[in-house]
């Protein structure tokens, strides 16, 4: 199930200085999106994976259910999931969005965000769809109090990844959008603008070249984290050859080019 996001849309991104917990790599600023996506309302399941990649296995913990969030997926892996859903869609092959050898991302395709393929979600449209319009440092709100109702995090998680959905949506019907497992981003990690001018930055494409040195950016916190991690605002960041037992995905397309 997929969540339409209407754009374009001009949102601030990062968080205030007074907002507990943030990072200096969280400098407020506006953000323009110029293109409606759609978002998976939930993570990339085990049962899901497992029909791209029938050998999939891990230890018992993360796999115990079937709708328990994948992890354990590189950059790579998730970027590669998104071509096959596109492909078992019947969309046509030009619209895809990555160039893929021997199960490695070689390049995004040029113009990927108006492509109508399957994709992993910007940084952007991460936040956007997190926040569902809140400019809270969560989306119900700033207390930890209810946190437990919406997320999955070192307080009620036992140390272990939990069923998709099992808490409650955010304002967009989207869930686990913080805590439970981090979320895939499509760009490299990268610093935000520093000034605060009146224009907004325009979301667009990264460079099309895929270096694994560089990491990409993870969204959302997970089951591992304190409070303080699991906020709209977060950012954290990892090679894209890196496969953690706390990050998963879920596939974004554009909507209307």
């Amino acid at each position: 199930t997929m969540v339409v996001i209407p754009c374009p849309m001009e949102f601030l991104i990062g968080s205030p200085t007074t907002e507990a917990g943030r990072f200096d790599d969280e400098t407020q600023h506006k953000e323009r999106i110029g293109r409606t996506f759609a978002l998976a309302a939930k993570s990339v399941t085990v049962e899901q994976y497992r029909q791209f990649d029938d050998g999939y296995k891990l230890p018992a913990l993360y796999t115990r259910m079937a709708d328990l969030p994948v992890v354990e997926t590189s950059w790579h892996q998730a970027a590669a999931y998104c071509n096959w859903l596109s492909k078992e869609e019947g969309i046509d092959q030009d619209q895809w969005c990555y160039e893929i050898k021997d199960g490695q991302v070689t390049k995004l395709k040029e113009n990927c965000l108006s492509r109508t393929g399957y994709r992993l979600p910007t940084e952007a449209e991460m936040e956007v769809a997190t926040r569902a319009g809140a400019l809270t440092s969560r989306y119900f709100g700033e207390t930890e109090d209810l946190l437990p109702k919406y997320a999955w995090y070192t307080k009620n998680s036992q140390e272990k990844t939990w069923p998709v959905g099992s808490l409650k949506p955010n304002d967009l019907g989207l869930f686990d959008v913080q805590g439970n497992v981090y979320t895939w981003c499509q760009e490299r990690y990268k610093g935000y603008p520093k000034g605060q001018g009146e224009e907004p930055e325009d979301d667009k494409e990264d460079i099309l070249g895929i270096n694994n040195l560089n990491s990409r950016v993870l969204r959302g916190g997970s089951f591992r984290f304190q409070a303080s991690v699991v906020r709209s605002a977060d950012r954290s960041d990892n090679v894209p050859t890196f496969r953690g037992n706390d990050i998963g995905f879920r596939p974004a397309r554009t909507f209307t080019p």
